[in-house]
């Protein structure tokens, strides 16, 4: 029988980049979306509302690995409904996987769970997983709630990993699309005071992150999914006009950062804002990076 993975949120940037990788390995893939879709391939869409139990319980028998990715994108005004399904998307969908995989005869094998680096507070200090979360502000609210689902879930035939999520620059789309278009109109200078830190990982090494937390047999727990290579934001800009081949970016003031926030309709302080962040368990285990270096990885993405 095939290897199994159940992606919830595989319609999102991060979840397709997951479908399409095992799909290409012969992996059978199950996405939990909104709509069923008819398979194709070795890839079916299973309908599934993100809260409750339903037909798609029944993926997780004997499922090799259940990925959730699920989140409503924080790309937008943080309003009173916009913060309420920021925290349910993340919330009510693991509780659900959670009851889910108590409920099945043959649960997955392992359980990763999307987390944000956010639970810290903006800082220029390393964080590791030994750190404790100081975050106070929403997102960390909301990245508390989001762990805390994950953990009270009771699921003793299945490993459980939290991820803690880092910048994820991607070849398309992403946080790393509208940068490239600053720099390109001649403002891919430093954002704010330039001095926030930039925790990010390449999407090639997030694909193989999620690969080897699946096939490792042991690691249970915290992961920070993070380069060990942050850089402050004025370093980063630098980096992308250098592979753009732009000499020159005016910089983007916090004042006209939060006049364009508000233009577009995004909260400013998710640029102005900045956490410094690596894993020590992957050092430890031995994970190494296919982009350790920010310079190889813009190049890699964009040329």
């Amino acid at each position: 029988m095939s290897n199994r993975i159940v992606v919830a949120g595989g319609s999102g940037a991060l979840g397709s980049l997951l479908v399409d990788a095992y799909g290409q390995a012969g992996w059978e893939v199950v996405v939990l979306s909104r709509l069923a879709a008819r398979p194709m391939g070795n890839l079916r869409r299973v309908a599934w509302d993100g809260q409750t139990l339903g037909n798609w319980v029944g993926e997780l028998e004997g499922a090799t690995a259940v990925v959730n990715l699920v989140g409503r994108s924080i790309n937008t005004r943080f309003t009173a409904r916009n913060r309420q399904e920021i925290r349910d998307s993340r919330v009510l969908s693991t509780a659900a996987i959670g009851d889910a995989i108590l409920r099945s005869s043959d649960p997955p094998k392992v359980w990763i769970n999307a987390g944000g680096i956010s639970i810290y507070r903006s800082s220029a200090v390393l964080r590791t997983e030994d750190d404790s979360p100081d975050g106070t502000d929403f997102l960390a609210q909301v990245s508390r709630a989001w762990e805390a689902a994950f953990a009270q879930a009771i699921t003793p035939k299945t490993r459980k990993v939290q991820l803690r999520i880092g910048s994820v620059l991607l070849s398309k789309g992403g946080m790393l699309a509208p940068l490239v278009k600053l720099a390109k109109f001649g403002l891919g200078g430093p954002i704010g005071n330039g001095d926030q830190y930039i925790s990010w990982i390449h999407e090639q090494d997030f694909v193989k992150l999620i690969s080897w937390l699946i096939s490792d047999r042991h690691l249970t727990g915290i992961v920070h999914a993070s380069n060990p290579n942050p850089v402050q934001n004025k370093d980063f800009m630098l980096a992308l006009r250098k592979c753009l081949g732009i000499p020159i970016g005016l910089p983007n003031r916090e004042w006209s950062t939060k006049l364009g926030g508000w233009i577009i309709g995004t909260e400013p302080e998710l640029v102005l804002s900045g956490h410094r962040v690596v894993s020590k368990v992957l050092g430890d285990e031995g994970f190494r990076f296919d982009f350790p270096e920010l310079g190889a990885a813009l190049h890699n993405l964009i040329v």
